[in-house]
């Protein structure tokens, strides 16, 4: 069966190819919350990224929700919902302009919009590449699907203490998480004991 892991596998290794990236991607346990430490950098280490001095721009995923049936014989689809934010760092002068570079990474000197346009380039880039490699590898019968649906991207400014912009990408994607009952033996379900009544006794209300 695969799940998350193929998911956080899968994404990175697409970002870890992408120029404006460069692999600084990770999973949010915490929703987002982990953009608000002083520490990106450690949790992106930690995370396997190779931040090599620099945390932006990055890509952080959320929790990705998923729906299927999971009981078909001959094995499930599972249909996911994933939110990645595309972010880059906005920088300020002393005059509050966006317009200034930060002076330990030197990495800005954009306005909010022109970050907003960088990172959904990246954005749309990536899901060429998911698209490409579905087709090329033929994954579409056997692995992962990306979803047909028109995708969104939203604008995002300021977000936690690094006040970072860019762009939420909200999209589809399906995997086949197969049919075996892995946590089950066939004897085991045989012997469970189907209750004859309603266990709890009754009395006054």
């Amino acid at each position: 069966m695969i799940g998350y892991p193929f998911i956080q596998q899968l994404f990175g290794n697409v970002l870890k190819k992408s120029k404006g990236i460069q692999g600084r991607f990770h999973f949010c346990p915490k929703h987002g919350v982990e953009i608000n430490s002083d520490q990106l950098g450690e949790v992106l280490k930690e995370a396997g990224s190779p931040v090599q001095g620099r945390k932006y721009p990055l890509v952080l995923m959320m929790p990705p929700r998923s729906q299927g049936h999971f009981t078909n014989p001959e094995g499930n689809w599972e249909k996911y919902r994933g939110v990645l934010f595309f972010l880059n760092t906005t920088y300020y002068t002393g005059n509050n302009q966006v317009n200034a570079p930060n002076a330990a990474t030197g990495t800005s000197m954009h306005t909010v919009p022109q970050d907003w346009h960088d990172m959904k380039r990246c954005g749309e880039n990536f899901l060429r590449v998911l698209d490409k490699l579905q087709k090329d590898k033929d994954l579409v019968q056997s692995t992962f699907r990306l979803g047909s649906e028109e995708k969104m991207f939203d604008p995002v400014s300021f977000v936690g203490t690094d006040r970072a912009s860019g762009v939420r990408l909200d999209f589809t994607f399906s995997l086949f998480s197969g049919c075996n009952l892995e946590d089950y033996n066939p004897d085991d379900i045989d012997s469970i004991t189907i209750p004859v009544a309603d266990p709890h006794p009754e009395h006054k209300l």
